[in-house]
């Protein structure tokens, strides 16, 4: 193309543009409608089975230690009384339960303050919450894949009824890549 080309095919396609009416004829995709990107429900809009609500918003990792949060809310209109470890059960991405040790407070996993407290008697009124946590090494010592608890059933104590732990915001999703340590720490209920 000679020098001043460029601007005769500019001017031309201008020129044809404005004969069509001044608007141009350009084929558009169908639009469809906007939805709204699904979120994922605030604490307070979670479901409230048996009274009570178990979230996490994630935890800390150092040097290959994971510990991670985890709060019930009594959502119920009853107290509820809390003395002890929540009974805690580890699930793959198939929600398929994982061979790994559920231990009393840290399980020898590491020190770390308060997670070896005993426990101690709770009462969480309606509307209140109470934390908890776990602990486990992410640790990778074989041949066989790696362990990853993607989902967890947790309830309030040993015999109580099973609910999902709902992974809330800035997390929200559950991993707990046990490696091939087998061992999660579970810390006695307090305020």
């Amino acid at each position: 193309m000679r020098p001043g080309g460029g601007v005769l095919v500019v001017t031309a396609l201008l020129a044809v543009l404005a004969s069509c009416g001044g608007q141009a004829a350009l084929h558009q995709e169908p639009m469809l409608p906007l939805t709204p990107a699904p979120t994922t429900p605030s604490p307070s809009e979670q479901p409230c089975a048996n009274g009570l609500r178990f979230t996490t918003n994630g935890g800390d990792a150092a040097m290959g230690l994971r510990v991670m949060s985890v709060e019930v809310v009594n959502c119920g209109t009853q107290p509820v009384q809390l003395n002890g470890h929540p009974a805690v059960r580890l699930l793959d991405e198939r929600w398929q339960p994982l061979d790994v040790a559920i231990l009393p407070g840290s399980g020898g996993i590491s020190r770390v303050d308060g997670f070896d407290d005993p426990p101690r008697p709770i009462t969480v009124q309606p509307g209140e919450r109470a934390r908890s946590a776990f602990m486990w090494r992410n640790t990778h010592t074989t041949l066989d894949p790696p362990q990853v608890g993607s989902h967890v059933d947790i309830a309030a104590a040993p015999g109580g009824a099973w609910q999902s732990l709902v992974a809330v915001a800035p997390e929200q999703n559950i991993n707990i890549d046990l490696g091939s340590t087998g061992k999660l720490g579970v810390r006695a209920w307090y305020r």
